[in-house]
């Protein structure tokens, strides 16, 4: 049984039931949810004394293995002064997410635990069989529909910066990521992969949040970046990419870009806190850029 939240904005009752279909039928999970998830105030789910409880309720639950949110969008940050990561060390369930969820992502890390970025209930009913593969495949240790490598990694396109990184994985939103910085709540990245993406933001966005993160220091000491879709941030002239790419290339660190992880349809799950191994191999090299999870990550 696995529970599902609505943290942040509320959502579309279609693609909701949509993806509840997923979970049921090519998961074969039981979804559990309050009745008022569907609440709706202003642009939130419900007001932030809803979606606390609805978070406790569902960390709290013995039968739960995971807990799945229904959508991002906004609401998720304001929950986190709240949010004790102390029961999820003592029972752990993945938490399930991306987008907003970056925010929750950031305080479980930070607290030690492993999360997983992956697709939203509302984005589940969009997603391709190897999509709904590598997500079985990191909750259950078994490649339902992506093949044997499914849960092992991921493939990049382009490699930014050629050499070889290994860390703890950490990020999500770059934009969540910038809004996080000053505050208690963002991970220290020391040593760490960051991975990135986003959506809908403009190129100069897009040099905003991650200048925001080098000025605060939050960058120092980084091992490698991997940069996931930049959906609908430019005109379809690469100038988002471009950006992206100049900004991580002068960070001096292993880079990669192309995941596919982020707002797109095929938007395939990765493990959040536990180590992995970035491989970004120079243009004459032999392979494709990877992120590779360690042994044991799934399961």
């Amino acid at each position: 049984m696995v529970r599902v939240i609505a943290p942040g904005s509320a959502f579309d009752p279609a693609w909701f039931e949509a993806g509840l279909a997923v979970l049921r039928d090519r998961l074969d999970l039981r979804p559990r949810f309050r009745d008022d998830i569907t609440a709706r105030e202003g642009y939130l789910a419900g007001g932030d004394a809803r979606r606390l409880a609805e978070w406790d309720q569902a960390v709290a639950d013995p039968e739960a293995t995971a807990i799945f949110c229904a959508r991002g969008g906004y609401g998720a940050m304001r929950l986190l002064p709240a949010i004790d990561p102390a029961p999820l060390l003592r029972d752990p369930k993945w938490l399930v997410g991306f987008s907003d969820v970056t925010a929750l992502h950031a305080r479980l890390n930070s607290a030690g635990l492993a999360t997983l970025h992956g697709p939203v209930v509302t984005q589940l009913g969009r997603a391709p069989d190897d999509a709904v593969g590598q997500l079985a495949a990191l909750l259950f240790g078994e490649p339902a529909a992506g093949g044997a490598e499914a849960g092992r990694g991921l493939a990049g396109t382009a490699t930014i910066r050629p050499g070889r990184a290994t860390g703890p994985l950490l990020g999500g939103s770059l934009a969540l990521l910038a809004h996080l910085s000053g505050t208690p709540y963002l991970p220290s990245l020391r040593g760490a992969i960051l991975f990135i993406e986003d959506v809908g933001e403009q190129p100069y966005r897009l040099d905003r949040y991650l200048t925001q993160l080098s000025l605060c220091g939050a960058l120092d000491g980084l091992a490698g970046v991997a940069v996931g879709q930049l959906t609908g941030c430019d005109d379809g002239d690469g100038a988002a990419a471009a950006t992206v790419r100049r900004l991580v290339a002068a960070l001096g660190v292993p880079a990669i870009e192309g995941l596919p992880a982020g707002h797109e349809d095929r938007n395939l799950a990765f493990p959040l806190g536990p180590p992995a191994t970035l491989e970004a191999p120079a243009p004459d090299g032999a392979g494709a850029p990877r992120l590779r999870f360690d042994d044991g990550v799934t399961g």
